[in-house]
């Protein structure tokens, strides 16, 4: 009897013990004049999370252990806004809304899409070896960003490390995706080339912003997928007035209010008035190339503008 219990205690420390298998990854690479560039898509690790989530007490925890280590282990290191990992660890519910999109996934569409877009955009900035990871948008975001027309979202962690969450069941996330790379490529180029640290000025943030919106835009002319119309010329004036006092303030306080918005200031009104210094700057200066643009302080860019 003493042994027949040992044997049950063994086996049910071995299976207690037994980790979670989470599956890799599915890359992608290829080289563009020189630049590698690394593509992973998370189709496999998504489809696994809907299956092993059923063994924990809440898909909080399930995300966190199922999805988000993974990610992070396989982008963070040496990453200089490593910090901002915490804007995609939106827990994912696994709803029908994340099976659909599962299903619509299209890996190759995805990165036939990716690959043309880094042919463009390296021609005009070169930057660090760069690893891009895809994922689905959390559905506890749907709602949101259905009411901006927003099929997903992105963020640069530094040098090479993007990520990107993308709806494969909205009609014009084609067009997004394409719009987003140039965007966050943008933004980890500007790492590579200029990074400090993240005490940003709320200048420096509107121009930082303003920056990858119009060499996204210069590159995707037809497309407004971004959050640089969201507010009128006027509102965007009411604005500019209220927060010139403040533009040399420093602090996530101050840029998160202007960007994202209060009672005062609507969502997307900082990406609007960083789109619109570019845009000033680039019509009364069209001799400077991308190159010139990305590394130009904010202050004389302002200056330059005549915004």
């Amino acid at each position: 009897m003493i042994r027949i219990g040992f044997l049950l205690f063994a086996l049910f420390l071995f299976n207690g013990c037994q980790q979670t298998v989470v599956p890799d990854f599915e890359r992608t690479n290829f080289d563009i004049k020189g630049q590698k560039f690394e593509i992973l898509t998370t189709k496999n690790l998504f489809e696994n999370y809907l299956i092993e989530q059923q063994q924990f007490s809440d898909y909080n925890r399930a995300s966190k252990k199922l999805l988000f280590n993974p990610i992070e282990n396989e982008i963070l290191e040496n990453a200089e806004a490593a910090f901002m990992i915490n804007s995609i660890k939106i827990p994912y519910e696994p709803s029908d809304f994340l099976k659909e999109q599962l299903k619509k996934f299209n890996t190759k569409v995805a990165i036939e899409i990716i690959e043309k877009e880094l042919n463009s955009i390296t021609d005009l900035i070169k930057g660090p070896d760069t690893k891009i990871i895809l994922l689905p948008i959390s559905p506890a975001l749907k709602k949101r960003l259905n009411k901006y027309k927003l099929p997903g979202y992105g963020v640069a962690l530094g040098s090479g490390k993007i990520i990107i969450a993308i709806d494969q069941t909205a009609d014009n996330w084609k067009e997004y995706l394409s719009f987003t790379i140039a965007y966050e490529y943008h933004h980890s180029a500007w790492m590579y080339r200029n990074w400090i640290d993240a005490n940003f000025s709320l200048l420096e943030y509107l121009i930082f912003e303003g920056k990858a919106d119009a060499f996204a835009k210069s590159i995707n002319n037809a497309i407004e997928v971004h959050s640089t119309t969201y507010i009128s010329e006027e509102k965007e004036h009411f604005v500019w007035n209220l927060i010139e006092p403040d533009l040399d303030k420093r602090g996530s306080e101050i840029i998160l209010k202007v960007m994202y918005g209060n009672k005062e200031i609507p969502f997307g009104s900082g990406y609007a008035i960083g789109y619109s210094i570019l845009k000033k700057f680039k019509e009364n200066n069209p001799t400077f190339t991308d190159l010139d643009i990305i590394d130009m302080e904010a202050r004389t860019m302002l200056e330059l503008s005549s915004y």
